[in-house]
């Protein structure tokens, strides 16, 4: 049966005290961001491509009960001790919480917020009450609870970057390596022709190191994925160029493209170019999968 946690506490608690009505067991899928563009002289509307989803909001419909962490029955004092544990794993303001959706082998993460709780509904004599907590996804995508690294050719067409086979949602947070030497490296997300290259050279002991989520590019001296200036690591997001579809005001969304006539086909493919390669020349992707 598919189960919940938050903050690493399970909404469906193990004694019994609450738990999640069936209906909202399923993670709701996110709305589009609709855009109309409307033309005199011309039926219907223009269509736009590559709209943004919307931020997703999930209800969670809890029945608190009189049952003790230990599992015994603790009457109407213990439901009201259990509603106001379960009001405090609620209540978080100040940060993020972490949302674990868990079916199965199948486990899906995202940050998340509570952003309203109803007043609960009380059985006095039943000692059960009734509440709905209504929590907001910004990110909008649920992802992987892990990063995986993938290697791949430094100069070659359309490679599937295996570790991220099976996502729905783009990746908008990879942190793209180029280990030279490499002239020119350039990366290319296939599925929307997106593409982020820096016109410069690499040596054999550098690395350039592109972090799509934070808009940062380093060159490296060391073996290292973080991009911040140091000692043996410079600067170079001046230098970046990206094209393609939104790219005035982001970097290289990894987009996964579902087969021809096979749904379950899904992979995201990127094409490499870079020039003087040799066999010790490579591209790595460090990223979580992403699901609508």
């Amino acid at each position: 049966m598919p189960t919940y946690s938050l903050d690493g506490v399970a909404l469906d608690h193990p004694a019994g005290c609450w738990r999640l009505k069936p209906g909202t067991r399923r993670r709701p899928l996110p709305g589009v961001r609709s855009v109309e563009v409307v033309m005199p002289g011309r039926a219907g509307e223009l269509p736009v491509l590559g709209l943004d989803h919307e931020t997703t909001s999930l209800p969670l419909e809890f029945s608190v009960t009189s049952r003790t962490p230990g599992g015994g029955d603790g009457g109407y004092e213990q439901m009201e001790a259990n509603l106001e544990a379960l009001s405090a794993l609620l209540g978080v303001r100040h940060r993020l919480m972490t949302l674990r959706y868990e079916a199965g082998t199948i486990v899906r993460v995202a940050d998340a917020t509570i952003t309203s709780v109803s007043e609960p509904e009380i059985n006095t004599g039943a000692a059960r009450a009734r509440l709905t907590a209504v929590a907001r996804i910004p990110g909008v995508y649920w992802r992987d609870e892990f990063a995986t690294t993938w290697t791949g050719s430094a100069n070659a067409a359309n490679q599937a970057v295996a570790t991220l086979a099976g996502a729905t949602g783009p990746i908008t947070d990879a942190l793209i390596r180029v280990t030279g030497p490499a002239v020119n490296p350039a990366v290319v997300d296939v599925a929307t022709g997106a593409t982020v290259t820096r016109p410069s050279g690499l040596l054999s002991t550098e690395r350039l190191i592109i972090d799509c989520a934070t808009m940062r590019a380093a060159k490296a001296t060391v073996d290292t994925w973080d991009p911040t200036p140091g000692p043996n690591v410079t600067d170079v997001t001046g230098t970046v160029q990206t094209t393609g579809p939104g790219s005035a005001f982001r970097w290289l969304h990894l987009t996964p493209a579902v087969g021809a006539g096979d749904p379950f086909s899904r992979v995201v493919l990127i094409t490499a170019t870079a020039t003087s390669t040799t066999g010790a020349s490579k591209i790595e992707i460090r990223a979580r999968r992403s699901y609508l």
